[in-house]
């Protein structure tokens, strides 16, 4: 007696993957008369949604924790002709890490300017002790050791670089939880050549900007492709 044929059913995953397959080849066969920038444009349209994005994971985890950043410029030369610096520096890592919710309250540079104006002592005060003044969960810490728009004073040229160690600190241990293998994290940022402009302000704004986003970004959690393609700062 003949023993009736089974036919296995295809699962969903084994039909999406045949759909593929077959998706690839048409794509394959269409572009070897159009040349390799049709085959990759279709293999993006056809394949690339179903392909997972790469994605950078946060460094350290700030979220739902109140921050306190504190700039410390360590050229007495850069805080006499950037007296704003720390300010602006800190301002705009603040507004990058709130705009993406990777973190909570943060304490304004104002009300840390404030306290570096009328709190005695506060150059003597520990980065721990900063934190409990504010009462936040997390203080991050730069030292702020180069910071230039020229190469040289010399030069007629506008060439952004600033260079800060970064970390994180615990008010209620006084240890520091980021990173925890290095003293610090050392970023630095340099203006790209088409984002060098004849306006000191405009270089000063282009640098500060990019540099905290570069610092922000370490604690943040995005796609790799949400990255502008043309950073004015790298």
């Amino acid at each position: 007696m003949n023993r009736p044929v089974l036919r296995r059913s295809h699962t969903p995953c084994e039909s999406l993957r045949q759909y593929l397959a077959i998706l690839a080849i048409l794509a394959l066969a269409a572009a070897c008369g159009a040349g390799c920038q049709a085959l990759a444009y279709l293999l993006v349209k056809t394949v690339g949604p179903f392909v997972p994005e790469n994605e950078h994971k946060a460094e350290y985890d700030l979220t739902g924790r109140s921050l306190v950043i504190l700039v410390d410029l360590k050229d007495p030369l850069v805080a006499s002709e950037f007296p704003r610096l720390a300010m602006s520096l800190g301002d705009e890592i603040g507004t990058f890490l709130a705009d993406q919710e990777a973190c909570g309250p943060v304490v304004s540079q104002h009300s840390v300017e404030a306290a570096r104006r009328t709190e005695r002592g506060f150059k003597q005060w520990s980065v721990a002790q900063v934190g409990k003044y504010f009462n936040t969960d997390l203080v991050m810490h730069l030292e702020l050791f180069e910071f230039r728009l020229k190469d040289s004073s010399n030069s007629n040229v506008y060439h952004g670089y600033g260079e800060a160690a970064v970390r994180i600190v615990s008010p209620e241990t006084g240890e520091q939880v980021w990173p925890m293998l290095a003293a610090a994290r050392v970023v630095t940022a340099e203006a790209m050549p088409d984002a060098s402009v004849d306006d000191p302000a405009r270089q000063e704004t282009i640098l500060v900007e990019g540099f905290a986003e570069k610092i922000a970004r370490q604690f943040c959690v995005y796609k790799l492709s949400e990255q502008p393609l043309r950073p004015r700062v790298k």
